[in-house]
């Protein structure tokens, strides 16, 4: 018996070994004896699925990996298609074949599936929940903490390229209709997560998205004091400190200040003229939070 230490329980084959080996097999065929020893015997996966043998198996069923060993990976393949020799073997073992899985739907026992070209997958239009966005943008942060290189990388290659949803973007679909009304926007909800700290109890001492006199729509309201306070994005709202020369506004922006002088008119003059209007810019929310409650607080102590 020959003991090879090239081919230990383990180790992987150079791409000379695989070839030599390969070429030792080229045109043979197993001897008559070999046929006659195999005859009757039933192979140990006929009538098996694939996937009935390497699904729950397998040492990664219900896993994933996490992002670092998927960088590794990653790494590992590209240094691997840098050697033109693998190159060269993988085009000529490829040549002529097609995906196994093209045109082909497979449910898998892991919950994957493959799809045939142009079906949707089952989530297309199935937003994420609260919960799952959370988890993402806690595992991207880790993600970049480790691996600053890439986040440069990443910063290099997007540099100059305009965002998917540019005000462009947002201004053609809402033109067409199809962007629906945004509601619990990121300074709403600084605003809110704000009040919340000093003690103020949602649906008890304010309401957030508060129909008024079921007629318009308020970001925030304190009934006992009767104030509504509302959050206006710079760019929708046209803030006077950003957008000096009136003449040049967007239709957009001209339409929603429009509806703003008008619903502040309609709010200041009912109970007469019982409710108190505050208006909260986004520019303020970012620059200081804490002064922007600090306001509201104010106008509920006058009251």
């Amino acid at each position: 018996m020959i003991f090879r230490l090239d081919m230990i329980k383990g180790s992987k084959m150079t791409l000379e070994q695989r070839r030599k080996l390969s070429e030792s097999h080229k045109g043979k065929t197993l001897s008559e004896e070999h046929r006659n020893n195999l005859k009757g015997r039933i192979p140990w996966n006929k009538g098996k699925k694939f996937l009935e043998f390497s699904g729950q198996n397998h040492h990664m069923f219900g896993k994933r990996h996490n992002p670092e060993s998927l960088f590794k990976m990653s790494e590992s393949h590209k240094k691997r298609w840098q050697n033109p020799e693998y190159q060269k073997h993988q085009s000529e073992v490829h040549i002529g074949k097609s995906s196994p899985l093209k045109g082909r739907h497979i449910q898998t026992n892991t919950g994957r599936t493959h799809f045939k070209k142009g079906q949707l997958p089952w989530n297309t239009y199935k937003p994420f929940s609260e919960e799952s966005k959370k988890r993402m943008s806690e595992s991207q942060k880790k993600y970049w903490l480790k691996h600053p290189e890439l986040r440069e990388k990443m910063s290099e290659i997007h540099k100059g390229k305009p965002a998917p949803h540019s005000r462009e973007t947002l201004l053609k679909l809402y033109e067409s209709g199809s962007f629906p009304k945004q509601t619990n926007t990121k300074p709403e909800r600084q605003i809110k997560e704000e009040l919340i700290k000093r003690g103020y109890k949602e649906g008890i001492d304010f309401i957030h998205q508060y129909k008024f006199m079921n007629k318009f729509m308020c970001d925030f309201c304190f009934p006992q004091q009767k104030v509504i306070v509302e959050v206006y994005g710079d760019f929708w709202h046209a803030n006077p400190k950003k957008y000096l020369d009136r003449t040049k506004l967007h239709p957009h922006q001209i339409k929603d200040t429009n509806k703003d002088r008008a619903k502040e008119a309609y709010i200041t003059k009912v109970d007469n003229c019982a409710w108190t209007y505050l208006v909260l810019w986004e520019m303020d929310i970012n620059k200081n939070v804490s002064e922007c409650v600090d306001k509201i607080e104010e106008v509920l102590d006058i009251e």
